[in-house]
């Protein structure tokens, strides 16, 4: 009777043991035993981009980019740290390329839908919520140009994932200039915004680091169709190149078709852009030899993975868009941050992202890697952006029959390490 006793009492101290670690178990942090079944959950990672609009194209890359990159993701198995097995989901909100708009999205994909990974676009948009962003420890993967988006301490969850104008601006000059010697003036046509602002400074200073003569801009408000007085006023000063950084390619388009119809012949210089996204409005003959910065799907600068985005896009969009690349290997960054950290805690992923020793995959260049807080990036952006700028490969190409073809790769901070005929 006595060891049936001692039996029983032993099984009901067992099953309070049991029932205090089911409870601890329905908990952020699980105390599953490791020879249990790992738990299943879901990572979501936001994106707030133009999908409508002149901007669409920027954004649809975007969108495409990075959930092409956590498919694949989730195909090597996602996620594991210690019982919890995490895949990742994306949902992309359309902001139009509005601020208004942007700003709602960010903070409905932070404080509604619960996510920590997010993706942005629009500049005024995204700063406006850049300080709450740092309060709740979200990464934020933006292309926005303006610094003061990483500029630490205050927002140091947010990481610019690709070398931006005016991080490329002074090599592109130098390489214009050896290029086409005879072009000497530039005009710059951008958006009536931030980042307008910010291209314009680029523009002007670029020119003069490069020995180019920066001779006139204007900034055009959001909405503009007829842009004829712009260039009229803009071809007056007889420019050899026309600059368009910063404007969406639904509106470089539209300008490219004005200026030719006004009997403009000169160069064209655009940045992030691509030939399949002009050529729609332009159609080949009026964008030939239109410089650019996109990286077009061509072997063997590129690798395998990039030269098959296209075709997978189109596969589940119907469509493919030319910078789907850089956000595809910006996501693929983040993904490769949660593992090395081993865990899913953005605080975690932060400080290996700000680790200098660490360098990253850059997946759309064959070799290509990236690396945050470089010297170079102190010497691009400054001591006190560096920790959160990406330096990469980037390329300069020109369109050819309505195509993009590479003609140089810039390793930063400017140096050319291979050229196309």
């Amino acid at each position: 009777m006595k060891k049936l006793l001692s039996i029983m009492l032993v099984i009901s101290i067992a099953s309070l043991v049991c029932g205090s670690l089911v409870g601890c178990s329905s908990s952020t942090t699980s105390t599953t035993s490791a020879a249990g079944p790992l738990q299943q959950k879901t990572i979501l990672i936001g994106i707030d981009t133009p999908l409508t609009g002149p901007a669409a194209p920027y954004g649809l890359g975007q969108e495409h980019g990075v959930e092409l990159a956590f498919d694949d993701a989730n195909a090597a198995g996602g996620v594991t740290v210690g019982n919890t097995h995490y895949t990742f989901k994306c949902i992309a909100l359309d902001d139009q390329y509005d601020t208004a708009t942007a700003t709602n999205n960010i903070r409905q994909l932070v404080f509604q839908d619960g996510a920590q990974y997010i993706f942005t676009f629009q500049t005024e948009g995204t700063l406006a919520v850049n300080a709450e962003l740092s309060q709740q420890k979200v990464i934020d993967f933006t292309v926005v140009l303006d610094n003061s988006v990483i500029t630490q301490p205050t927002d140091d969850y947010t990481f610019r994932a690709f070398v931006s104008y005016p991080e490329q601006a002074t090599a592109y000059f130098q390489w214009i200039i050896q290029q086409y010697p005879t072009a000497k003036r530039m005009v710059l046509i951008t958006t009536n915004n931030t980042n307008g602002e910010i291209v314009q400074a680029a523009t002007q200073a670029s020119c003069q680091a490069a020995g180019l003569t920066y001779v006139d801009s204007v900034l055009y408000d959001a909405g503009t169709t007829d842009f004829t007085p712009f260039l009229t006023k803009l071809l007056a000063e007889k420019p050899d190149m026309i600059n368009m950084t910063g404007a969406p390619s639904g509106d470089d388009a539209v300008m490219i078709n004005t200026a030719r119809s006004m009997g403009y012949t000169g160069l064209f210089v655009l940045s992030n852009n691509a030939a399949s996204d002009l050529l729609p409005i332009t159609g080949a003959a009026n964008i030939e030899g239109v410089l650019d910065t996109n990286l077009p799907p061509q072997a063997p600068f590129v690798s395998s993975i990039t030269l098959a985005l296209p075709g997978r896009e189109v596969a589940k969009w119907g469509a493919s868009y030319g910078v789907t690349w850089d956000f595809y290997s910006q996501a693929t960054i983040m993904y490769t941050a949660m593992k090395r950290a081993d865990s899913v805690d953005t605080t975690a992923v932060k400080n290996i992202l700000q680790d200098p020793t660490q360098t990253w995959p850059y997946a759309a260049i064959t070799g290509g890697v990236a690396k945050f807080d470089t010297p170079e990036a102190v010497a691009l952006v400054g001591a006190a952006d560096a920790t959160n700028q990406i330096l990469t490969p980037w390329a300069i190409d020109i369109i050819h029959n309505g195509q993009d073809v590479i003609q140089t790769i810039i390793e930063p901070p400017g140096s050319t390490t291979s050229t196309t005929p």
